[in-house]
């Protein structure tokens, strides 16, 4: 054994390092007076507050869970916003041809069914288009004598009314739709108010 440093052959005593079982008749080297360490003389491995390690990974895995949750959340509330703004489109361009066709229906109000076949054709068609709307949650804004909502109504004309207490509707023009709190188009009005 040389005494440089840096020329020493480092041997390595313990056997279970060496991937050997003790006792195993396998030679071991050891510079003498050294003693070849045994598992009951080893130190025992510094002591772990397992509690604490397991309380700390089931911390990490709910808030984990709790960002996934998170995530599913936000993803399924744009889904459902942009499928919710794709309808609002296509009922926006649907609103118009309802209406002249309601507007045809109210014209001819006083003609019988059966009169006229093209008049009732368009009545079908506008029953069958409401129904599809109320269907899938769209309600019609068509109600007079309710208080006016500048949310749901767009005054066409404003009266004063000795009668009117406060700005009531008077008359529908045109109606309006709203899908659940959402006004998809405000109905046109005539208002009345108070003199």
């Amino acid at each position: 054994m040389t005494n440089d440093p840096s020329k020493r052959r480092i041997e390595i005593t313990d056997k279970r390092l060496r991937g050997e079982q003790p006792g195993d008749g396998q030679g071991e080297t050891a510079e003498p007076g050294m003693a070849v360490p045994t598992p009951e003389a080893e130190a025992p491995p510094e002591a772990v507050d397992w509690q604490a390690k397991a309380m700390e990974y089931l911390d990490l895995a709910q808030r984990k869970e709790a960002e996934l949750r998170n995530f599913a959340r936000r993803v399924q509330q744009e889904k459902d916003d942009a499928r919710r703004f794709a309808v609002e489109e296509l009922l926006a361009d649907l609103f118009p041809a309802l209406d002249g066709l309601a507007q045809c229906a109210r014209t001819y109000r006083d003609q019988p069914d059966g009169a006229d076949p093209l008049l009732d054709g368009v009545r079908r068609t506008v029953r069958v288009l409401e129904s599809a709307l109320s269907k899938h949650g769209v309600e019609k804004i068509s109600e007079a004598g309710v208080p006016f909502d500048p949310q749901h109504h767009n005054a066409l004309s404003v009266e004063e009314s000795p009668e009117a207490t406060a700005e009531t509707v008077a008359e529908v023009y045109v109606e309006g739709y709203r899908m659940g709190n959402v006004v998809l188009k405000p109905a046109m009005v005539r208002v009345v108010r108070p003199a």
